[in-house]
């Protein structure tokens, strides 16, 4: 599979026959530059949308996201199980993030989780080849010790920040940047691409430290 940032907490997920998005209406909320891209199932994990239908049209961006492969966008804002196009996509109940399964291969979408997050929560997820989650920390996202207990857990071999301060936002208070997140993790493998490709493959876990990999 192969992901990329669209910009704040928005990730185009492409596999062999779908491709998946997820929160492109926060994009309207940050000022950040919101570009046309196309998607067969949209992500939505704000709460406040747990059950409704036709999001992208009442949040008024049907025409920034259209169809891929498939004819039509599925908008997935609700747990359940999905099988679309060989992925699994799965959000447990009273839980915001969702995993996105191929084969063996596993990706967490941590999306818009707040400090009410409990890290109990991940607990039955089991290890992750990929974790996309808010580093931000301030009144929007996790905080630090909570992400710490996230990554005790899931373990994951590669972790896509988001939501972080940066220029341009326009939304957010006292959100950390990028360097407050190295800095206090002390992290020392990290680099910078514009997407990354990711296949399943052994699920053995090697020694080799958490990768963190800013799109």
């Amino acid at each position: 599979m192969r992901i990329k940032k669209h910009n704040w907490t928005s990730f185009i997920i492409s596999g062999d026959n779908v491709t998946v998005i997820t929160d492109p209406q926060e994009l309207k909320k940050t000022g950040l530059s919101f570009t046309k891209t196309s998607a067969d199932v949209v992500l939505f994990s704000d709460p406040n949308l747990m059950l409704k239908e036709n999001i992208l049209k009442s949040e008024g961006i049907s025409k920034k996201v259209v169809p891929d492969k498939k004819k039509k966008v599925v908008e997935i804002s609700s747990p359940g199980e999905f099988e679309i196009g060989g992925l699994m996509i799965r959000r447990n109940i009273r839980t915001n993030f969702y995993l996105i399964d191929e084969l063996n291969l596993r990706i967490m979408y941590m999306g818009l989780d707040g400090k009410d997050f409990n890290p109990k929560a991940v607990d039955d997820v089991g290890d992750v080849d990929v974790l996309i989650a808010p580093i931000g920390n301030g009144d929007q996202f996790l905080d630090y010790d909570t992400l710490e207990k996230v990554f005790s857990t899931v373990d994951p071999k590669i972790l896509l920040p988001c939501g972080f301060k940066e220029e341009g936002l326009s939304i957010g208070k006292d959100l950390k940047t990028r360097e407050d997140f190295i800095k206090h993790f002390g992290f020392s493998n990290v680099t910078d691409e514009s997407y990354i490709t990711v296949k399943p493959g052994k699920k053995e876990k090697d020694e080799a430290p958490m990768e963190v990999i800013f799109l």
